[in-house]
């Protein structure tokens, strides 16, 4: 049964129509709504919070308090690719700092309309690999959601390509895996997904690939190889546009004989786990589950 939390935020959403909101920063060139660039106050109380400027973008590394483990996450946000931070992914990455005792970096990387993918990767590659100098890549994770699970899983298929270490795990939270949003079965669930609007992803995800095929595995990653890769797991609502091609990458996966941990919860949106339902707490405890090998119970 859906949480009565979830069904009133998704009221929420369709009174204010959240769908036409990446339309309406279109239409007045801003893309800063609802943004928190820099952890919050709450954030800098559960961890230790480094700042650094890398070519004029800031990079947030993220350390518990106390003891630390061995296990460093590289998480890249969404945000449609043009858009930073909100709120809610300082709650969840503090979260998830506190309960694995890992260390966490998130890059506030390169955003269209200004930068490509170019830039993007030109920027995060160094990272990753900075990340498994001081650990190893054994033990480290690939983390985003919505535009950012799409950057990991690419990541992943680039460093393959260019025979670096792979990272251990990569987790996927509501990953944007096609931009083109081509999958005829998007405009069937977008009858049922309060959050997320196709022509304003359509026009971001353009901007983002530049004067490159939107086709190419770079920004949409569906059309890469999930062979050689670290291990996959995907959380993934029923009422997100995106699942279409979740879907469709498992069963991708299935074919080629890979194994993908795929975690689809009925009823929920897009990026619900960042979120405060019981759902998200659930979605939460088997994602520290994931990143500690072993059960916990919060």
């Amino acid at each position: 049964m859906v949480s009565i939390e979830s069904k009133l935020f998704c009221f929420l959403l369709r009174l204010i129509k959240k769908k036409k909101f990446l339309d309406m920063q279109f239409a007045f060139g801003r893309f800063n709504f609802n943004t928190s660039q820099e952890p919050t106050r709450k954030t800098s109380k559960i961890c230790h919070v480094e700042k650094r400027q890398i070519n004029g973008h800031n990079t947030f590394t993220l350390t518990p308090k106390g003891q630390k483990s061995n296990t460093y996450i590289l998480y890249l946000h969404g945000g449609a690719y043009v858009q930073s931070f909100v709120k809610q992914h300082w709650k969840f990455l503090s979260f998830l700092v506190k309960h694995t005792r890992c260390t966490v970096t998130a890059p506030d990387y390169p955003l269209a309309p200004e930068y490509t993918y170019r830039q993007a990767f030109e920027f995060v590659v160094p990272l990753y690999l900075e990340i498994i100098a001081k650990s190893e890549a054994s033990q480290t994770i690939l983390m985003g959601d919505s535009a950012g699970g799409g950057f990991a899983l690419a990541l992943a298929q680039k460093l393959r390509r260019d025979s670096l270490p792979q990272p251990d795990k990569i987790i996927l939270l509501s990953p944007w895996l096609d931009i083109t949003l081509k999958n005829p079965a998007i405009r069937r669930i977008d009858r049922v997904d309060p959050f997320l609007g196709i022509a304003g992803l359509k026009k971001a995800g353009l901007l983002y690939a530049g004067t490159s095929d939107p086709n190419t595995n770079m920004v949409s990653p569906i059309n890469g190889s999930l062979e050689g890769l670290g291990k996959i797991s995907i959380f993934i609502g029923t009422h997100d546009i995106l699942v279409a091609d979740t879907r469709k990458l498992k069963s991708q996966a299935n074919q080629q004989g890979i194994l993908i941990n795929y975690r689809e919860y009925k009823n929920m949106i897009h990026v619900w786990m960042l979120l405060d339902f019981p759902e998200s707490k659930q979605a939460k405890n088997e994602i520290i589950e994931i990143i500690l090998n072993n059960k916990i119970i919060l």
